[in-house]
């Protein structure tokens, strides 16, 4: 989707990610935009696919999910192979899962009440495809997680500028400019 974004475009997404609801009247009077134009502008984004839906964070501590892992598979191309990877990616408690290149197949990340709870995934996944190898990476803590996009064009060397308004580690923005 190689969809024309201006600068406010940008601005907006960027309000949006850090306060999905943020009034279009708070939003216009970041942008210099009336609410109706800001309203434009956001349903224009969701039509075109930019915005693809707008949710809430949960803190998964609250749910007791306080174990977080990442499994890499490798995984052999048999005839259980594109079902099973598509019931896996069905699982609740696969939060994101990954076809990526390199030593592994694929990368997921889970998060769990408890060690238990992670090989029952392990054994659910074992069971849908033909595992020829898996590493499990459970995390210690998390230094940066959930942090939104960054909606800076690339200069003309493909690199991304700082931002304007780096996220802290609480998901707000700082308040301190990027050095």
């Amino acid at each position: 989707m190689a969809a024309f974004i201006d600068g406010t475009d940008r601005k907006i997404l960027e309000l949006l990610q850090n306060d999905a609801r943020m009034t279009n009247a708070a939003i216009g009077e970041k942008v210099n935009m009336t609410a109706p134009s800001v309203y434009e502008r956001i349903r224009k984004l969701e039509q075109r696919g930019v915005i693809q839906k707008y949710t809430a964070i949960v803190n998964p501590q609250a749910l007791g999910k306080t174990i977080t892992a990442f499994i890499r598979l490798t995984a052999a191309w048999d005839e259980k192979h594109t079902p099973g990877i598509a019931e896996i990616s069905q699982d609740p408690d696969v939060l994101e899962l990954y076809n990526v290149a390199g030593e592994d197949c694929f990368i997921l990340k889970t998060r769990v009440s408890n060690p238990e709870e992670l090989e029952a995934l392990l054994q659910r996944i074992r069971t849908k495809i033909t595992i020829m190898r898996s590493v499990t990476m459970i995390v210690m803590s998390s230094i940066k997680e959930n942090a939104p996009l960054n909606c800076a064009p690339a200069n003309e060397n493909g690199a991304s500028p700082k931002l304007t308004h780096p996220v802290a580690a609480n998901g707000r923005r700082a308040t301190t400019p990027a050095s």
